[in-house]
């Protein structure tokens, strides 16, 4: 042997060199860098593997536990009727899911037709729940996780998640069920009688006060609103008397939400929510007198509960108003109703937004 490479491995050799150089000019003549080539997507395991039927139930908690987190941290009525309504479309999806993708392995089919059976439940119950937050039978998304967390098909669902986690001979053990909320006792929060919740009088000044009685079985919180925006607001429960001091002097839009289970971060009712307002605005005023100083008292009564009048009357059956715009020569003294006066203010449902915040 020479030694030499034979001539056509040279020529290949300088061939293949030729085309880098000339691919790499062309480019430098464009002026533009090449793209870098964007990595292939890794093909979807079959669900018929142990890895693949994994990668769908992966997905199937992770789309679950976003929907629930939603309904959960959902801030109105509204916001919460609409994560309801996702997560039972989340729900059912998954159901279809698990019974359309393919065969599953063998050693799981009788748990993914449990779990795919428990998810098409989960979803029609979910729907039911939606009609409930419709009729304001529940108003805050906690609630609404402690209801979902009872739910007739949780139990199924549990007894599946464990059953799948379970190492046998014949499978490895799979993951699913972490979104599952834990099961809670309904716990209800009252707020204080005459506790005031928001109180935004700094810097103001009169002597004006709200009397508020509740004759009713649903506990009541009444708010002072002044130019759209809420200057105080105060919890009176059922059965019970309370009375707001130091009103200031101005006009004023009342408001009032009643109903079970006071949610204090979303001020509001979480059960057998309503809301209203008076039609008519009040003014309280204080005035200099001799010896002291008259205000303005004026007397609301809840009466929840209590009227047979329709619910889509535009007045409210559920409240009657003592009107009670009476002065005292002494803030020391217990100011009386005007007997001069025998009409009431009408009040409305409004929606929650509509409240003052």
């Amino acid at each position: 042997m020479s030694g030499k490479a034979p001539h056509g491995v040279v020529l290949a050799l300088t061939a293949t060199l030729l085309v880098t150089v000339l691919g790499l000019a062309g480019c430098a003549s464009s002026g533009a860098a090449p793209d870098a080539a964007a990595p292939a997507a890794a093909p979807a395991l079959p669900v018929s593997t142990p890895d693949g039927y994994q990668d769908m139930l992966n997905q199937t908690d992770a789309e679950l536990s976003g929907a629930l987190t939603a309904v959960g941290q959902a801030p109105s009525l509204d916001v919460l009727d609409q994560a309801v309504l996702s997560a039972a479309g989340v729900a059912s999806a998954a159901s279809e899911r698990l019974t359309t993708s393919g065969p599953v392995p063998a050693s799981v089919s009788g748990d993914n037709a449990a779990l795919a059976a428990g998810l098409r439940q989960f979803g029609r119950e979910l729907a039911y729940l939606s009609q409930q937050i419709d009729l304001h039978a529940i108003c805050a998304g906690p609630v609404a996780l402690t209801a979902i967390s009872t739910a007739p098909s949780m139990p199924n669902l549990r007894t599946v998640a464990t059953s799948l986690g379970t190492l046998r001979s014949d499978r490895p053990s799979f993951r699913w069920g972490g979104a599952l909320p834990a099961e809670k006792n309904s716990v209800e929060n009252r707020p204080r009688n005459g506790a005031v919740l928001v109180d935004r009088r700094a810097g103001a000044t009169g002597d004006g006060e709200l009397q508020v009685r509740d004759n009713g079985t649903k506990d009541g919180v009444v708010l002072l609103a002044k130019g759209g925006a809420l200057l105080v607001s105060m919890a009176v429960n059922a059965g019970r008397s309370a009375t707001l001091t130091g009103v200031p002097d101005g006009d004023y839009d009342v408001f009032y939400t009643i109903g079970r289970d006071w949610n204090a971060p979303l001020a509001t009712f979480s059960r057998h929510c309503e809301f209203h307002r008076f039609t008519t605005p009040t003014t309280f005023s204080t005035k200099p007198v001799p010896g002291g100083s008259s205000y303005t008292v004026q007397s609301i009564v809840l009466n929840t509960g209590t009227d047979s009048t329709g619910p889509d009357s535009s007045v409210d059956p559920e409240l009657g108003v003592a009107p009670g715009a009476a002065s005292g020569t002494d803030p020391g003294i217990s100011p009386g109703s005007d007997p001069g006066d025998d009409t009431a203010p009408g009040t409305a449902e409004v929606p929650q937004e509509a409240l003052p915040r």
